[in-house]
């Protein structure tokens, strides 16, 4: 018996393909895994592996989301003889003969392999085992038509590539702004034009991670902006032992609270950096600060991504050691903690070219990524709330510097 799949017919490189739509339930019945198409055991159940283990969080997010939503799924038919199929829309004047509306007919069995959207495909057979009544809902489907011969095999495996290595993922940036159930993203987010001078959404960049010598009007990127605030909300809340509350928004209380916390932190760190302010208030470019005259050693830390971080690093360090810490799930949290934490880290030198940022994430004039643990290893001694032994510290830090007379550096008052 023919199979019918109602679809708009397009056509890109050489190729036609249909879009349509199946309901969970067909697609899981009808469409396996393109590894399949290579009959390779091996492979096949590596790949199977692989596409299970991240698939996990996706069917979390079909089960838990009301707003759930995939893009197409991009499926070849193997066999089948398709037919296009066109249907006239005559008696709809506003659809001309370029609209193609018609219907795929299979005559006869046919195969389906995904070649793009495998982990949604995945998510969706573990999805509606736990919840069947998901088996009802639909996602669009793009059909590419596959021939049972070499060159077929061959235009299939060129296509399964060119759609795996030119997908581009989303940056960590891309992803804070798009985010609605990640309660630090959304209150990262909302930190931008909030008040806080040095946050002008002009000032922070979304597209990198870093920022460009010539972007002397960037305070920072929203990426490390999203680190920062991961970290020190870390020890006020302990997200990571629930690893599913930043997965779905909370009550918007709890995100008012969180953007709160944020918002009250950025306030007291304002109030106590005097390069904070002159961004803010003063109109003092960012990249001055950076490198004031040219100069990386004498550049603030907190104007380097990966020294914002840093910091947000330290202050939470500082924070699991505080008693009252953690509190209720998203509570208000009390400025006074913020006044005290940032103080506390404050007695750390935050000039590029001292210790302990010199010699690890500044080498010569480069940041270095590398002397990240480094340097947070160093400014925990110098803050004397170090766990590990300082035998082991200036052994890895003479390495690290491969120079045996290395010191570590002395502890601040």
């Amino acid at each position: 018996m023919a199979e019918l799949f109602p679809v708009v017919r397009g056509r890109m490189g050489g190729r036609d393909y249909y879009l349509g739509k199946m309901s969970f339930q067909e697609l899981v019945a009808k469409v396996s895994l393109y590894s399949e198409i290579e009959n390779n055991p091996t492979l096949e159940a590596q790949l199977q592996r692989e596409i299970t283990d991240r698939s996990r969080d996706m069917t979390e997010y079909l089960k838990r989301q009301e707003e759930r939503f995939y893009g197409a799924i991009i499926v070849a038919t193997w066999g089948g003889n398709p037919e296009y199929l066109p249907v006239r829309m005559e008696d709809h004047p506003l659809l001309d003969d370029d609209f193609e509306f018609g219907l795929l007919k299979l005559n006869g069995r046919a195969d389906f392999f995904a070649l793009d959207g495998q982990h949604r495909l995945q998510s969706i057979k573990e999805a509606i085992r736990e919840r069947p009544e998901l088996r009802h809902e639909e996602v669009s489907v793009l059909f590419v038509t596959h021939e049972r011969t070499e060159e077929g095999n061959i235009r299939t495996r060129r296509l399964f590539h060119t759609l795996n290595r030119y997908a581009k993922k989303t940056t960590t940036g891309e992803n804070v702004v798009l985010d609605e159930d990640n309660v630090v993203a959304i209150g990262t987010r909302r930190l931008l034009g909030s008040g806080i001078g040095a946050l002008d959404q002009a000032s922070v960049s979304i597209k990198r991670k870093n920022v460009l010598k010539r972007e002397t009007d960037v305070f920072t990127s929203l990426a490390a902006l999203f680190d920062f605030s991961s970290l020190v909300l870390e020890p006020v809340y302990r997200f990571r032992s629930d690893k599913d509350y930043l997965r779905f928004r909370p009550a918007a209380e709890d995100v008012e609270n969180v953007f709160g916390a944020l918002r009250s932190l950025w306030g007291v760190m304002e109030g106590s950096i005097k390069e904070l302010r002159d961004v803010a208030q003063a109109g003092v470019q960012p990249g001055s600060l950076r490198e004031p005259d040219g100069n990386p050693a004498r550049g603030h830390l907190l104007f380097r991504p990966l020294g914002l971080k840093l910091f947000g690093d330290v202050v939470a360090r500082l924070g699991f050691l505080r008693a009252e810490l953690p509190v209720e799930r998203c509570e208000a949290v009390d400025p006074q903690l913020w006044s005290e934490l940032v103080a506390e880290a404050r007695r750390l030198p935050l000039v590029m070219g001292e210790l302990p940022w010199q010699g690890t994430i500044l080498r010569g004039d480069r940041i270095v990524t590398s002397g990240y643990r480094m340097a947070l290893r160093l400014a925990l001694h110098m803050l004397d709330i170090s766990t590990e032994h300082p035998d082991t510290l200036v052994a890895d830090y003479q390495k690290y510097l491969e120079d045996d007379g290395a010191v570590l550096p002395e502890k601040v008052p």
